[in-house]
């Protein structure tokens, strides 16, 4: 019996990380079928601006330190007492979790083991986890709807496009819907007559002593989505300086409006990070909206995905030190 659950706990895990993979080889595969193709993005590469790659990589850096700092506010509404710069290591150590280990453990769950490993309580340590991704998510659903509104005729030009941006206000909206929905349950007390063992019923559980804390702690909460918006827009800034390297000249407010639709699009769990999704999207939406060349738009996609990628590395200088963590990484 035990064999069999592993067998099942392997296959859940493991099948679903193989197909994304096979999706994005796919994709990527066949977005460089052509020689010709595959000439031009070498061209683009090789005549990139050194000086707007830096800057894509110091905004991808701010970004990624401005997380640091946000999950530290929560650590400390939630009286766990790390320091900051404990809190910017272990963050980091997550980060590298996130973007080299696929199918290891999450960087959120290498936190909480962490924190727990060391004598802080793991209720607690989840929920500082939640409030950050909840924190990322009001930022998500307030400033895309901005940028995109701020250029919808520019953006509703192209039928494609437009598709596209209905499909992100759609799903924002369910986001919005779904939030309210937990914090309605929460607030009435409804979901305590779910079965005590039912997996949403303590998801509501925790979710409701986030938005008590959230609003117990307002000017906190307040600084956090200030970093939360910070995060998302260095985040699209990395990929605008990525454009500028590669010579694609494109007006700033034009970028943002579109980037809500690659980022969320890309998210889904088709492919494994995005990788032949977002460099499709990027073609499709580059090309519709600016006339930018397939080649060009691949190359910007893909070195902005980069660029966040090695920032990812600089866990790895922190993981020796981490010995819990280590032997998490080894597994059983």
């Amino acid at each position: 019996m035990h064999r069999r659950m592993s067998t099942a706990a392997f296959l859940k895990k493991w099948v679903p990380i193989v197909l994304q993979t096979l999706v994005s080889a796919a994709l990527l595969g066949w977005i460089f079928r052509d020689a010709a193709f595959r000439a031009q993005a070498w061209h683009v590469l090789v005549s990139a601006r050194l000086g707007w790659l830096a800057a894509g990589f110091v905004a991808a850096g701010i970004g990624n330190v401005a997380g640091a700092f946000r999950w530290g506010i929560f650590l400390r509404m939630l009286h766990i007492p790390l320091g900051r710069w404990e809190t910017l290591r272990l963050s980091f150590i997550g980060l590298f979790f996130n973007s080299f280990l696929v199918g290891a453990v999450g960087g959120d769950a290498v936190k909480v083991v962490w924190l727990a490993a060391n004598g802080h309580r793991k209720s607690a340590a989840l929920l500082s986890v939640l409030m950050d991704r909840m924190s990322g998510l009001g930022a998500l659903i307030v400033c895309s709807t901005a940028f995109i509104l701020w250029r919808l005729e520019w953006l509703s030009r192209s039928k494609i496009v437009a598709n596209a941006i209905w499909f992100v206000f759609v799903y924002l909206l369910v986001v919005v819907v779904l939030l309210s929905a937990t914090f309605l349950l929460a607030r009435s007390g409804l979901s305590q007559r779910f079965p005590k063992n039912a997996a949403l019923r303590e998801r509501i559980r925790e979710t409701s002593i986030a938005y008590l804390q959230f609003i117990r702690e307002w000017r906190q909460t307040l600084i956090a989505s200030v970093f939360s918006a910070i995060i998302l827009i260095t985040h699209f800034l990395t990929f605008y300086f990525c454009a500028l390297a590669f010579g694609a000249e494109i007006p700033l407010p034009d970028f943002l409006a579109f980037m809500p639709a690659v980022d969320i699009i890309s998210a889904m769990p088709f492919s494994l990070g995005g990788f032949g999704v977002r460099e499709q999207l990027f073609v499709t939406l580059m090309g519709e909206l600016c006339n930018v060349p397939a080649a060009r738009a691949v190359s910007i996609s893909l070195g902005g995905a980069l660029l966040g990628l090695l920032w990812g590395l600089a866990g790895l200088a922190f993981l020796p030190s981490y010995r819990g963590i280590t032997k998490l990484s080894a597994g059983p």
